[in-house]
């Protein structure tokens, strides 16, 4: 958020001061080298997750077994194969059953303000009396502890549900904020649905980090592939890795696109991988494969998948010129999709593994999850269930890259919804207009 017009919105009203809380000093130093003023304010805040207290455990828990979605289903169906434990499985799976209903989640989010005590942020609150509470990452308790502070004291509070897939597939909100940012209608209404938010607290923004797509303009075609020692006049199939959720086939895909590759299966073409951002990379791997173009975005504070990474400058210029220029991205369940979709670029995504792993395996089940079914109806993502038809595929959209774009059109048109580049202050106007009224 950092990195788009939100903060200039927020800097340009002169009255206006930002304090950031952060996790540790490693943070703070990072973001002071980009993110400096004299209205600017970093604390390091308090967000390890505290176990012991018997009542704040039960409503930790409570927040993953009151949402019910296919996710969610699919989620405790995959942890019972993978870990075992047929009674807690079945006692959860019932207990979502009964319990995980509109009023339920109400009366419990009563009980939860009421009896939970915590005093974590009490001394930050009191330094900078703020009026406004911006909170990205409300599914976390950290900042729902935040959250009780400021409702505590009456301080207005902005929940930004910064992600198109944890409404559904993650949790509940413990607490609610008094109003809710999200990127589409299809999240308001999924907030409303299982989150209790009133629609006409849920302001509808679009994206604020696809705003670039639409501002910048890429590097040329030449500078860019010079940077990733590609020949301009190959065509560029960029192949992303399933990472650590996979079932250990990564490197056999790149080796197979590889193979396909050099076997002139796709004309006169090139392959880059680029990896997660959110994830770790085996080195070992990479150094087996001499011959590989690849791309290790981010930077990462945790070594946890999914921990907490961020993006520079660079990175995201990177992603802009690759998604510009490339001509045919393969992944697996990705928000890749969708940033490819948005340059009209063609999108397959393998749900096959190779080796001697059944159709059914861990990561090719993520198919199935709620935010990702109804991006896959849209008829933008192509998803093959071998290699023959991820070489059917790959083969029809480099010779006719405008097979499929309705489905495209569509998808953006759902995800994204907007396309003025103008997300960014949009968040920023909301966040004033409640900071000044």
């Amino acid at each position: 958020m950092l990195r788009t017009k939100v903060l200039a919105n927020l800097l340009k009203d002169k009255d206006t001061r930002l304090v950031f809380l952060m996790a540790n000093q490693v943070r703070i130093d990072y973001y002071k080298k980009e993110f400096n003023g004299p209205r600017m304010h970093y604390e390091v805040a308090d967000f390890t997750k505290k176990r012991g207290k018997n009542l704040e455990n039960l409503f930790s828990k409570l927040k993953y077994l009151l949402l019910r979605t296919e996710t969610t289903d699919l989620r405790r169906r995959m942890k019972f194969e993978e870990n075992g434990g047929r009674l807690s499985y079945l006692a959860n799976l019932a207990f979502n059953r009964i319990f995980a209903r509109s009023f339920i989640r109400r009366i419990v989010r009563v009980l939860d303000y009421a009896l939970i005590r915590n005093n974590n942020f009490k001394a930050i609150f009191e330094k900078y009396k703020p009026d406004v509470v911006l909170l990205a990452n409300l599914f976390d308790d950290p900042e729902i502890h935040i959250l009780r502070e400021a409702k505590k004291r009456g301080i207005k509070t902005i929940g930004f549900a910064n992600t198109w897939d944890k409404v559904t597939a993650r949790c509940i909100w413990r607490l609610l904020p008094d109003t809710a940012i999200v990127y589409n209608d299809i999240l308001k209404q999924e907030m409303a649905e299982h989150n209790e938010m009133y629609p006409d607290n849920i302001f509808v923004s679009g994206i604020p980090q696809y705003d670039l797509y639409f501002r910048e303009k890429p590097a040329s075609r030449e500078l860019f592939f010079d940077s990733i020692g590609i020949e301009p006049r190959k065509k560029l199939l960029v192949y992303a890795p399933n990472g650590k959720y996979s079932s250990g086939s990564d490197g056999s895909m790149i080796d197979l696109l590889h193979s396909l590759i050099g076997g002139g299966v796709f004309g006169n073409s090139e392959m880059l991988v680029r990896f997660q951002p959110n994830d770790s990379v085996d080195k070992k791997e990479l150094a087996n494969r001499p011959w590989l173009k690849y791309q290790i975005p981010g930077i990462r504070f945790e070594t946890s998948r999914g921990g907490d990474w961020d993006m520079n400058s660079e990175d995201i210029r990177t992603l802009l010129n690759t998604l510009f220029h490339a001509d045919l991205f393969i992944c697996h369940t990705s928000s890749l999709s969708v940033d490819a979709a948005v340059f009209d670029k063609p999108v397959i995504n393998m749900k096959f593994d190779l080796g001697n792993i059944s159709q059914d395996a861990f990561n090719t089940r993520f198919y199935r999850m709620t935010h990702y079914k109804r991006a896959i109806d849209s008829g933008g993502i192509r998803v093959v269930n071998n290699e023959q038809e991820l070489v059917d595929w790959a083969k029809k959209y480099l010779n006719n890259p405008r097979t499929d774009e309705e489905g495209r059109a569509r998808l953006t048109r759902e995800q994204v919804q907007f396309f003025d580049g103008k997300s960014g202050e949009r968040i920023g106007d909301f966040i004033l207009k409640a900071l000044n009224s």
